[in-house]
């Protein structure tokens, strides 16, 4: 049980006026809790927490939650009147949950459970908390960052023109298992020239062909956290414009980076890079945000984004990730994660080859 962090939620609960909090998203009952399942919810109160799930989790619930009080739906109780028991009982008048990820259907079902008592919409209550990683989050990023390296450098010696994007996509998969991992982050992205100008483009059997440039996009998982990881490939001879563009891109990533460290505007740090691309002339083909934070979740807080006006803090983790897509020609992308600290930013990724 991570106590000081249901403590530090509940020093929140009085910014959003509440008396307690529905948990739903399973990356935050397991943030709270390190309990992994898809089938809890938590209400979370100054008096007595509280733990629902069914009866799949009765032995493993029972013998987990030691300072919850668990509860098992069965028979005609449902999780929104188990909500509503555990509100009356522990005297909850203002219920808040997570608008963002409870859906409508179940935001009626308790509404109408709870009778009257106020159920009030949060917003990144307890995300705004796993923004700043706690240390052994970042040693959980680091292990699964170094399974990345491994398994990466393995690929890279296995690319030969007639492997098809697909075949390239399995062996990550494979490989990432081999290498200790509990599995992908999500499906690895294999783009040769011209198909890498879709950032997220689906791997096909397409072979990767011989003097190209194939953009690889990798992550995995292990306890929990996540990484991820893109860098560009060649197979042969690469053509000049190729190069200035892969340069042009390590120069926009490295102003970005240089601009890291506590107390920094967000949207600063995304400018560096963007502004760097747009003054040779391709702004137009950079058109997503420069990162996003990892953790729990792949793709989590805080978006490193022109439109983020937030400041850096001591702790956080992120991608930067640059990116030049140009339809009919063909797309790139370099990707590193960074830990912002004291004196600047430590590169978590750097030993792991960027060369094309």
């Amino acid at each position: 049980m991570h106590k000081n962090r249901i403590g530090a939620l509940i020093k929140k609960f009085e910014n959003y006026n509440i008396d307690g909090l529905i948990v739903t998203k399973p990356a935050n009952t397991f943030y709270l809790t390190a309990f992994s399942a898809d089938r809890i919810a938590l209400v979370i109160n100054p008096k007595k927490n509280f733990v629902i799930t069914d009866f799949v989790y009765l032995e493993a619930a029972s013998r987990f939650f030691g300072d919850f009080e668990v509860f098992i739906t069965k028979d005609k109780i449902t999780l929104s009147e188990a909500i509503s028991m555990a509100a009356d009982k522990y005297k909850i008048k203002r219920l808040g949950f997570e608008s963002l990820s409870l859906s409508f259907s179940s935001y009626k079902k308790i509404k109408k459970a709870l009778k009257g008592k106020l159920l009030v919409a949060t917003e990144n209550i307890i995300e705004s908390i796993r923004e700043i990683k706690e240390n052994d989050e970042i040693l959980a990023l680091k292990k699964v960052l170094k399974i990345t390296a491994e398994t990466f450098k393995d690929v890279k010696k296995r690319l030969r023109p007639e492997i098809t994007e697909l075949a390239v996509a399995k062996y990550i998969k494979e490989t990432f298992i081999k290498n200790g991992a509990d599995g992908c982050s999500f499906e690895p992205i294999i783009a040769t020239q011209p198909s890498a100008s879709q950032p997220h483009y689906t791997p096909t059997l397409k072979r990767l062909g011989n003097n190209k440039a194939i953009l690889v996009d990798m992550g995995a998982k292990l306890g929990g956290y996540n990484s991820d990881l893109t860098r560009m490939c060649s197979l042969g001879k690469i053509r000049s414009k190729f190069t200035s563009l892969y340069n042009i891109l390590v120069d926009a990533q490295k102003r970005a980076i240089d601009r890291i460290r506590p107390g920094t505007k967000i949207s600063a740090v995304d400018s560096a890079a963007r502004q760097h691309i747009d003054s040779k002339g391709l702004g137009k083909f950079f058109g997503h945000a420069l990162g996003h934070g990892i953790g729990l979740e792949t793709h989590e807080r805080p978006s490193i984004s022109n439109s983020n006006k937030n400041f850096l803090k001591e702790n956080m983790v992120f991608t930067v990730e640059p990116g030049i897509y140009i339809p009919g020609y063909g797309g790139l992308r370099i990707e590193e994660t960074v830990r912002v600290c004291k004196g600047g930013c430590e590169v978590l990724t750097d030993d792991i080859d960027k060369s094309i």
